[in-house]
């Protein structure tokens, strides 16, 4: 009877436990952060910050699609991966800057929505690979 009553007294705690810890790991999903990108400033100050020089060379209004599927997949996990919250802005409209970087050969996209950083990559204009803002290739998690 004493196991039996020891075992009560164990289990509940316990169990409790182990619960918060699987809870907290499942909180634990990455926060988008709030870049400032309303001016050319605040642009180049987010391009330095990444290790890179540039220079605007174009601007144009465009739509975040509604779902991020198919093309757009690939680019949406990107931007997850790198806090941006780029999936918040879904259907809204928005305004992609294009950057020349200095000495790397690399294009930059800044895409920008309420005056903050909703998504980036660099790539290599006669290519199709897509890179993270810290140069490496990008490649969507398999699943």
């Amino acid at each position: 009877m004493k196991r039996i009553f020891r075992y009560l007294l164990v289990l509940p705690p316990a169990v409790l436990c182990m619960a918060a810890v699987i809870l907290s790991h499942r909180s634990r999903e990455p926060q988008a952060v709030q870049i400032p990108a309303s001016t050319e400033a605040d642009r180049a100050a987010y391009l330095l910050s990444q290790g890179y020089e540039g220079e605007q060379i174009s601007s144009r209004a465009v739509r975040i699609p509604q779902t991020m599927d198919g093309a757009y997949a690939d680019y949406a996990a990107l931007q997850i991966a790198q806090h941006l919250p780029l999936s918040d802005y879904a259907g809204e409209r928005a305004v992609l800057y294009t950057y020349a970087l200095a000495e790397s050969g690399l294009r930059a996209e800044l895409l920008t929505a309420d005056g903050i950083l909703i998504g980036a990559q660099c790539y290599v204009p006669e290519d199709s690979v897509t890179l993270g803002m810290n140069g490496r290739p990008y490649h969507a998690p398999a699943g």
